[in-house]
């Protein structure tokens, strides 16, 4: 019997955890081939916007190329950018639509209002339209996608079983001169201002004025903001430290060796829409039963939720015992069922 061989569509698999994820539950039912579709041509001009804008544009047209191209039984297409179903469409191939987040939202966020809010809201609803299922990544988006009549399927971003670190929390912490007294703050994520990373300079600030344990804050991650967070590292040489982006298998040394984790974001009116089911780090957070603190998100027992300005009373408070431990989520217990059922309603 003929494997049905599976297609995963997202513009950067290799950074994408959910990819293993996946590859990971169908491993064990082979029955499904699974394949991560990897773009095979990436341009980069980085010389200045014009260049980075013309690079972007080559690129999204050799993947979109790409995707007209590719052969596969189911195709499961990650949103964020919404353009990644257009070629299918054209095929006229049903997908599985893994609806992330919003990504008109996001747009927003980063871009403010302008054509291209309006652009990625019409391809937003172009890809939700033609699914055949979605996936989401939180519960929070049903609100957006019950309207489609869809089956609506929730597979969460919860970190697998095997999610563990290799070097003891003493050793990391040594491995990285971080005294015995110290308190170590974590922020995970994208530098990105969706990220809430415009709010860490008056965080950390805040943070510093006010206790007087000795924090360290460890920021794991890359982005547009980078030279931001360089910046407050130059002024807080012994209480912040830019590590740049980790490889995942990596991640759960610097949770593991933390001792409060954070998850900030402006306050918008699609803060709503993001909590432990889709944002990756807080369930991450989760799994080591850390504290944690987070503003501009959607209210949930699974951590504390504050007003941006008080962020620091928050971290001072999980640093004395005040906030409440998550119990861990798994991909395996919350999720597997879920991927399953949505391949299987691609071939009924």
């Amino acid at each position: 019997m003929r494997r049905m061989k599976l297609i995963y569509i997202t513009l950067d698999p290799k950074r994408y955890p959910r990819v293993k994820k996946l590859e990971s539950t169908f491993h064990k039912y082979r029955n499904v081939e699974f394949h991560a579709m990897i773009p095979k041509f990436k341009i980069e001009f980085k010389k200045n916007k014009i260049a980075r804008f013309i690079s972007g544009t080559i690129n999204y047209a050799l993947i979109l190329l790409q995707i007209l191209l590719i052969k596969g039984d189911v195709f499961w297409v990650a949103n964020c950018p919404d353009i990644l179903v257009l070629p299918l469409i054209l095929r006229r191939r049903k997908y599985i639509l893994d609806y992330r987040s919003p990504w008109s939202v996001e747009v927003n966020v980063e871009l403010g209002k302008g054509p291209w809010v309006w652009l990625s809201f019409i391809l937003e609803n172009i890809a939700l339209k033609n699914a055949k299922v979605i996936s989401l990544t939180t519960s929070k988006l049903l609100t957006r996608t019950e309207r489609f009549q869809k089956p609506n399927l929730i597979i969460p971003n919860y970190p697998m079983k095997g999610f563990h670190h290799d070097v003891p929390r003493k050793t990391f912490r040594k491995l990285h001169r971080v005294p015995d007294n110290a308190k170590i703050i974590l922020f995970i994520g994208k530098l990105a201002r969706v990220e809430g990373v415009d709010l860490m300079p008056s965080i950390i600030s805040d943070v510093i004025k006010s206790t007087r344990n000795k924090v360290i804050f460890w920021i794991v991650g890359d982005g547009t903001l980078r030279p931001l967070i360089e910046n407050i590292e130059k002024r807080h040489p012994n209480a912040v430290r830019l590590f740049g982006w980790q490889l995942y298998d990596k991640i759960p040394n610097f949770i593991n060796a933390s001792d409060v984790c954070i998850a900030p974001r402006d306050e918008t009116p699609y803060s709503q829409y993001y909590n432990e089911e889709n944002l990756f780090k807080i369930s991450e957070y989760g799994f080591y039963r850390k504290p944690i603190v987070a503003c501009g998100i959607a209210p949930s027992k699974y951590y504390l939720l504050v007003k941006k300005d008080k962020m620091a009373k928050g971290i001072a408070d999980a640093i004395a015992g005040k906030v409440l431990l998550p119990e861990p989520k798994t991909w395996e217990d919350h999720c597997e069922g879920n991927v399953l059922k949505a391949v299987r309603l691609m071939v009924e």
